[in-house]
């Protein structure tokens, strides 16, 4: 990882999965890295690209999500959750993606992580889907 991310008014954009939308709504554990994740939520950086933009890359990955949401710096921090810069730099195989950062859950246990998710999720709710399909 790289630089913090200081700028708390900066959007960070979470992809997700048509499975995990509930009533239209996303679930709250898209908020939350997963047990692979090693602790570490993989968003995009609004100051970098749109939300569009971020989802257009995403699937372009063969990956799939049916809606894109944000989560601000600031109110990751809020929640002792510091956000870094992690590019992922192009190769053969891929365009790279230089918007990449982590949220760093590490300082949490698991179940903080799931309640910081459910209060993070319902921010990012409050401030509606940035893009749908």
């Amino acid at each position: 990882m790289t630089d913090l991310l200081t700028d708390d008014s900066e959007l960070t954009y979470r992809q997700i999965h048509p499975n995990y939308m509930r009533r239209g709504l996303p679930a709250s554990n898209r908020f939350m890295p997963s047990a692979r994740d090693q602790n570490q939520l993989s968003v995009d950086r609004g100051s970098m690209l749109s939300a569009a933009d971020s989802h257009a890359a995403y699937v372009a990955l063969g990956l799939v999500s049916t809606a894109v949401y944000g989560v601000s710096v600031g109110e990751f921090r809020e929640e002792v959750i510091p956000t870094r810069s992690d590019p992922i730099a192009a190769s053969e195989e891929s365009k790279g993606n230089p918007a990449h950062a982590l949220a760093d859950y590490a300082a949490h246990a698991d179940v903080e992580q799931k309640l910081i998710a459910a209060r993070l999720c319902l921010k990012a709710i409050a401030r509606g889907a940035l893009h749908s399909e």
